[in-house]
């Protein structure tokens, strides 16, 4: 598979390459009865390439759907697929009446898109542009963008006001459509040195001063275990500028179950705050192939499952 800072790159935050030491195997068979029974208390979206790129888009939806999730996100997709190519992904998609979460916009700084500074601005808004047109194709709700790395020649305040104003002028392009982009904090400590923001506090006063609708958050689980912790009260503290989610356990960043994060009080929290909007899977396999697949769902059934 693609290195992970090849993948970043291309694409950006994280995405295929979050599982790059898995082994591609497709399963077979039917499904466990549990996956045909089980209603989801929120609506988990497995990510594209979960079972490696030599699966097909069109059998990894398939696979996804016969476990029962009508979500699925794929942050590759404008880098990957022609918009003729999105066409046909809308009709599996239709066909299987499943919907699409995030695909990163734009390559987060990593090559020379970043919202810190305003002599790049200009590649930025031109990847919103694209990212309009395949929103109209997948009529996803939501797309991922990142700051990117910080720069040692403005001050951190100048940077901040760039992304800022970055992000409204962004804003000004999603008029008229359904599209909300979702900035991501990433960590520095494990994945993502020298990243922007870091932290819930500093992306939501970000977004404070953007003040439009269709500029909000990403609460990526995993990232924010490691940058700070303090998961649901930084939830519950950040509500309102919160959009979508993402999950993956701390350390190793797999599936919920391998690692230090109570996933079921965490979803809980999501799921009786009200929330209707996507959770991304965004993570790799603890075991690769079939077996592996049927665990990391059953982690979610079990993840999602209170009284």
């Amino acid at each position: 598979m693609t290195s992970r800072r090849d993948f970043l790159s291309l694409a950006a935050a994280a995405g295929l390459a979050a599982c790059s030491d898995q082994q591609p195997a497709a399963p077979a068979g039917p499904p466990p009865e549990t996956a045909k029974t089980h209603r989801w208390h929120l609506r988990y979206a497995p990510r594209m390439g979960l079972l490696g790129q030599e699966i097909s888009v069109d059998q990894h939806l398939e696979i996804y759907a016969d476990y029962g999730f009508r979500q699925f996100e794929y942050n590759g997709l404008p880098r990957n697929h022609s918009l003729a190519e999105a066409e046909e992904i809308r009709k599996k998609m239709d066909s299987l009446s499943m919907e699409m979460g995030v695909f990163v916009v734009n390559s987060g700084g990593w090559r020379g898109d970043a919202l810190v500074d305003r002599k790049f601005h200009s590649g930025f808004l031109a990847d919103v542009k694209t990212a309009v047109e395949y929103h109209q194709v997948m009529r996803n709700r939501w797309a991922t963008v990142t700051t990117g790395l910080s720069v040692d020649y403005l001050s951190l305040d100048r940077q901040t006001a760039n992304v800022v104003e970055g992000l409204k002028q962004a804003a000004e392009l999603l008029e008229g459509t359904e599209l909300t982009l979702v900035l991501e904090p990433l960590n520095f400590l494990v994945d993502h040195a020298g990243y922007h923001v870091v932290t819930s506090e500093h992306g939501a006063r970000i977004i404070d001063a953007v003040d439009s609708p269709q500029v909000k958050l990403l609460f990526d689980v995993y990232h924010q275990q490691i940058s700070e912790g303090n998961l649901v009260n930084n939830i519950r503290r950040y509500w309102d500028q919160i959009a979508y989610f993402q999950a993956g356990d701390v350390p190793g960043r797999k599936e919920p179950g391998t690692g230090e994060i109570r996933y079921q009080r965490v979803f809980r929290e999501i799921y009786e705050k009200g929330f209707e909007g996507i959770v991304g899977m965004e993570h790799g396999l603890s075991i690769p192939g079939r077996e592996g697949l049927e665990k990391c769902f059953e982690e979610y059934r079990k993840a999602d499952t209170w009284s």
